[in-house]
């Protein structure tokens, strides 16, 4: 017959294939895709009488006319198949597996959870103990027993359950606004407390019952030195001041000549009051 293809021209080649594995090819499901990678991996060793070969993804893609991306998928699909095996790491030899190990049908595990990963990647993984996830395709068909550090992967970390993540809550409320109202020795106006508030959350300054309690006594200060505790508190929100001491309202008012006179009991002798004179007469 004229349309037969002589082999036994020794110029044009051939490869030499085992009968197990063209039947096991017949035999095996295997999608198209991956079908022409085993293919090419076969080519590439068998037909030049090799157990393996070091083949990139670029160079099956140039054998099998496609993209880099879904050659590595379609290796990584049958090496969890064990259709193919690699010596090494990620970028180590390919070769053809023995026939005795294939897996020649792609068991899909029913209790795997249906993600997005796997969806997109179609790879089901034939370990009962794996999820199903991109790294699951990561612990792939080796000859050697110890895996190589660029195919160890850390298990993922499970995520709290959400009746756990509600629990951490904070063990009382936070100090405000109401608690300063309850508090308020010096009678401070609410609108006065809410603006220094205000000036303490911009600053990034917290907020406590001890701050507060700091904050009173130096008002008591302050109204010691002839200061009240609302100008006070009005000084130190012009200045800009989280917080201040008596002496800093105490230094602004002077300088700006604002500073009220003390109180004092001591008699003025420079003035035309002589009743003094008479309470030592009468001692």
């Amino acid at each position: 017959m004229t349309n037969v293809i002589q082999i036994g021209n020794t110029q044009r080649g051939f490869t030499r294939m085992d009968n197990s594995i063209m039947e096991a090819l017949a035999a095996v499901d295997l999608p198209a895709r991956e079908f022409r990678v085993v293919m090419a991996i076969a080519r590439q060793t068998i037909g030049y009488n090799v157990e393996s070969k070091r083949l990139s993804a670029d160079e099956i893609g140039k054998l099998t006319n496609m993209r880099r991306d879904v050659v590595s998928k379609a290796i990584s699909h049958l090496l969890e198949r064990r259709v193919i095996f690699r010596v090494g790491g990620s970028r180590g030899d390919l070769g053809v597996s023995p026939v005795s190990e294939w897996a020649f049908y792609d068991e899909k595990n029913e209790s795997l959870s249906e993600t997005k990963t796997s969806h997109s990647a179609q790879i089901v993984s034939l370990r009962h103990d794996a999820s199903e996830t991109k790294t699951a395709t990561c612990f792939l068909y080796t000859k050697k027993t110890t895996l190589p550090s660029e195919e160890i992967v850390t298990p993922p970390v499970k995520a709290k359950p959400a009746a756990q993540a509600k629990s951490r809550k904070p063990s009382s409320a936070g100090f405000g606004l109401t608690h300063m109202l309850a508090d308020n020795p010096h009678a401070i106006p609410d609108q006065l407390l809410q603006d220094w508030i205000a000036l303490r959350n911009k600053k990034r300054a917290a907020l406590s019952a001890t701050v507060w309690t700091a904050l009173n006594a130096e008002l008591d200060k302050c109204v010691a030195a002839g200061i009240s505790a609302e100008t006070a508190m009005t000084e130190a929100l012009v200045a800009g001041w989280q917080g201040f001491k008596v002496d800093w309202v105490v230094n602004r008012l002077t300088t700006e000549g604002r500073m009220p006179a003390r109180n004092t009991t001591a008699p003025d002798f420079h003035s035309g009051d002589t009743s003094w004179a008479n309470d030592l007469g009468d001692l």
